[in-house]
């Protein structure tokens, strides 16, 4: 090998060890670079303010962050290996599953955002909202956030939306009444006074005793009217104490009925009354009057002269049944629906034409249901109606409130 052949194989020489250490270098900032990203990735994934797992073919969970530990109440040691169909309510398990089989058919055909409802690790059900994206290999990587205080609110917003509308409609109601129900007497109470003025020397004292007995009538139903009217807005208010304790049905029924006698006897109405054993109930003694007091002098007021009302009670393994049953005039089937609805008063006339507000059945079943109890009617025209409603039986004295 001549001098210039030397020389040039020194060159080549210098060249390739020039490349080489350019490849080094380049890879070695190639290894830094990926370091970094690296690094970099575990910092984001660490620190991410929505909860991140990595879930296998097998659905089980091979890497979470420190936010889906926050969230699950779960360590990573103990959520890793675990299914993450564990953590998911029923329900939304199988609407997952169904959404994840549609995602390996045509992943367009699903959308990769979803709420649903998870179990905390001791058991405390929380509300999310899940994004999805798949990796390679049919992995996929999950990321959650919390949305349960913004669902709590959600939920407060729509239940004052609907006290706001029952309030609407209340207020309604009170001037249907108001503008209709109470006029009326009112008009009456005019008429009658009026004419009573102007003729009073003119007619004989039957007339006179007449007139009278009219406006009597009349200042009745007004003041039975605002009676109901503010004993149902106090309920609605919720500023009608409730204080249930042990009573004797028998106690209670013999007091209502000596108050309300005298409307019976009027129309030679017979009521009937037995309960088996002495019946005992927990119920607010106050509600409990208003409730049967009512529910009979409705039964006095539909059924004819003499007619009959039956009280019965009947003790079940949860709750005590209570019936008011008359033989008289009955409701119509398309009435039946409409008596405990708000937005449906009917007032209807008695067989003496009695006057009605309308309202006493709304109260009545506020105050049953105050109990955890429920009222209904069972009713046919011609052969009367029966109300029933009930009341929780006695309680030992440990248990009551």
């Amino acid at each position: 090998m001549n001098k210039n052949e030397l020389e040039n194989r020194i060159k080549e020489l210098e060249l390739e060890l020039s490349r080489t250490k350019s490849e080094v270098i380049s890879g070695k900032q190639n290894e830094q670079a990926l370091k970094e990203r690296e690094e970099f990735f575990i910092l984001m994934f660490e620190n991410s303010p929505a909860a991140i797992s990595v879930i296998e073919p097998d659905t089980t969970i091979s890497m979470v962050n420190n936010e889906y530990c926050r969230l699950s109440g779960y360590s990573k040691d103990e959520v890793i290996g675990m299914s993450w169909t564990k953590q998911v309510t029923p329900i939304d398990l199988e609407r997952l599953k169904e959404f994840d089989r549609r995602n390996k058919i045509d992943s367009d055909d699903v959308p990769h955002k979803y709420e649903f409802a998870f179990y905390k690790k001791k058991g405390e059900l929380r509300h999310a909202i899940l994004f999805t994206s798949n990796l390679s290999n049919n992995k996929k990587i999950a990321s959650f956030v919390d949305v349960t205080e913004r669902k709590q609110a959600e939920r407060a917003l729509k239940e004052s939306e609907i006290k706001l509308i029952k309030l609407n409609a209340d207020k309604d109601l009170f001037i249907s009444i108001l503008g209709h129900d109470l006029k009326s007497p009112f008009n009456n109470l005019l008429g009658l006074s009026e004419l009573l003025t102007k003729n009073i020397h003119k007619y004989d004292i039957n007339k006179i005793e007449k007139l009278v007995n009219g406006i009597n009538m009349s200042a009745r139903n007004s003041y039975n009217l605002l009676d109901d009217l503010l004993a149902w807005a106090r309920s609605q208010q919720g500023s009608i104490p409730f204080k249930p304790q042990n009573l004797s049905l028998t106690d209670v029924c013999n007091d209502v009925l000596k108050t309300i006698k005298p409307n019976a006897d009027a129309k030679k109405i017979t009521i009937n009354y037995s309960t088996a054993n002495h019946q005992n109930v927990f119920a607010d003694i106050d509600m409990l009057k208003t409730v049967l007091r009512n529910l009979v002098s409705n039964a006095i007021k539909f059924t004819n002269n003499g007619g009959a009302i039956n009280i019965t009670a009947e003790q079940t393994q949860s709750d005590v049944i209570i019936s008011v049953s008359d033989n008289g005039i009955g409701i119509p089937p398309e009435n039946l629906a409409k008596l405990f609805d708000i937005s449906e008063v009917l007032t209807t006339e008695g067989t003496a034409n009695e006057k009605g507000t309308g309202l006493g059945l709304l109260l009545y079943k506020e105050f049953v249901e105050k109990h955890q109890g429920k009222i209904w009617v069972e009713s046919e025209v011609g052969k009367g109606s029966d109300f029933k409603f009930t009341l929780p039986i006695m309680k030992n004295p440990s248990n009551q409130l």
